[in-house]
């Protein structure tokens, strides 16, 4: 990966915390992204994963804290304000165009069942950037091609297997030409040969330069794919290295155990 040291992070995660009632789910967690890099995040359930990249995609206010954006000169603050570069309010569509350039891949793919693969596709683009549908749906169609789903366009997306609605949820955020993709376990609720072809996809995403953040619980894959690999737990990043180095020398016995666990269960 390129040298970022003397650039400013794509992405900058500063002592976020983030409670819900008593419950504290981030603490003070701290996170630098370079543009290109991709993350991969593992940890126990409950730990806080899914709640990050709920904050980083501002559908999750946060209590404390600053995660501030490169690509858009922003900062969000505590309870869902945004500020820009000058320290200003950055209302409500600086909040709508940096959620533009982060894409979400959920766990549970969101998609409209009763709805074509092309028209869940192309309804994002339509509606928020005011693309033109033929413009759309040539991009979607493009982009289905890429994947191996063109004969898929008109299907509803109830007729698809697992793995083909999750690369269906992948292009769906493709659509919006995100700065950065956010991937929630996309692989969790699927076969091993279904899995394989998700993560193919991811793959070839990263290969174009795509900054990631993938949360999973395929570590091997999460060692090919990955610059670097965050261990979260009890709401703080606990240790955040090389592929080789995290798997080879774990910080302490709770990230060794939890890596041992996942090699018996894959």
């Amino acid at each position: 990966m390129e040298n970022t040291q003397n650039k400013r992070p794509f992405l900058k995660v500063a002592d976020v915390s983030k409670s819900f009632g008593e419950v504290r789910v981030l603490d003070g967690l701290n996170l630098e992204l370079a543009g290109g890099e991709i993350l991969g995040v593992i940890g126990p359930s409950g730990g806080g994963k899914t709640t990050l990249l709920r904050c980083l995609d501002l559908l999750e206010p946060f209590d404390a804290g600053t995660i501030e954006y490169a690509t858009l000169d922003a900062k969000a603050l505590p309870n869902g304000r945004i500020s820009k570069g000058s320290g200003e309010d950055g209302g409500e569509a600086t909040t709508v165009a940096l959620r533009q350039q982060i894409g979400f891949v959920f766990q549970t793919f969101n998609l409209w069942g009763d709805r074509t693969v092309l028209q869940n596709l192309t309804l994002a683009p339509c509606v928020v950037k005011r693309t033109d549908r033929a413009e759309a749906e040539a991009i979607a169609e493009r982009l289905l091609a890429k994947f191996g789903l063109s004969e898929k366009r008109e299907n509803r997306i109830w007729q698809l297997s697992g793995g083909q609605r999750q690369r269906v949820a992948i292009i769906r955020a493709l659509m919006m030409e995100p700065q950065i993709l956010l991937c929630d376990e996309v692989t969790s609720a699927l076969d091993p040969v279904l899995a394989y072809d998700v993560l193919q996809m991811i793959k070839a995403l990263s290969e174009e330069g795509l900054t990631m953040i993938v949360v999973t619980h395929h570590v091997d894959f999460a060692a090919t794919l990955c610059d670097r690999i965050a261990y979260l737990n009890d709401g703080a990043i606990q240790q955040i290295d090389t592929p080789e180095r995290i798997i080879k020398s774990p910080r302490n016995e709770e990230i060794a155990n939890f890596l041992n666990i996942l090699r018996v269960a894959g």
